[in-house]
């Protein structure tokens, strides 16, 4: 009989684990959405003496972006969670700073990308750290963490050229 009642215990507080670590992974899956449709706005809207090289540079950015997106979607569904998205999930769920839609400069279109790839760092690392209980998914959150800190290094490099 005890053995049983431990065995729900344990079961609940793994479904708690899980319930959280599904919290954060849709976060991050909203910023992760974001911050790849920022880096297409940039793409079609950029204008100005780099444009050929960043418009590639933002393309690529966003495939990868939407890379790590699928990574974290994935990840929740694997826990027993459920994706959320959509658009409107990623509008409701973001920790990204708006990203101006009618901006064309690329000196502010690299700003307003590289301070978006810092917040959705942050809260990629903020899930490393929320997530030592459940090494996959912190192995996920890693991988993505080396990817976008990547990013915005070249993002910044842009910038100081």
């Amino acid at each position: 009989m005890e053995r049983a009642k431990r065995g729900k215990v344990a079961a609940v507080a793994s479904q708690s684990v899980e319930e959280r670590l599904v919290r954060g992974l849709n976060l991050n899956l909203a910023n992760m959405t974001s911050l790849a449709t920022a880096y297409k706005q940039a793409h079609w809207n950029l204008q100005g003496p780099g444009f050929a090289q960043l418009h590639e540079l933002f393309d690529r950015f966003a495939d990868q972006t939407r890379e790590y997106a699928d990574l974290v979607a994935e990840r929740a569904v694997q826990l027993h969670g459920t994706s959320h998205g959509t658009i409107e999930g990623a509008v409701k769920e973001t920790t990204l700073p708006a990203f101006p839609l009618d901006e064309h400069r690329e000196d502010l279109l690299l700003r307003a990308l590289t301070d978006r790839a810092g917040v959705a760092i942050s809260e990629i690392r903020r899930g490393i750290d929320g997530s030592e209980d459940d090494l996959p998914t912190q192995d996920v959150y890693i991988e993505i963490a080396r990817g976008l800190e990547k990013q915005e290094w070249m993002l910044r490099s842009h910038l100081a050229g």
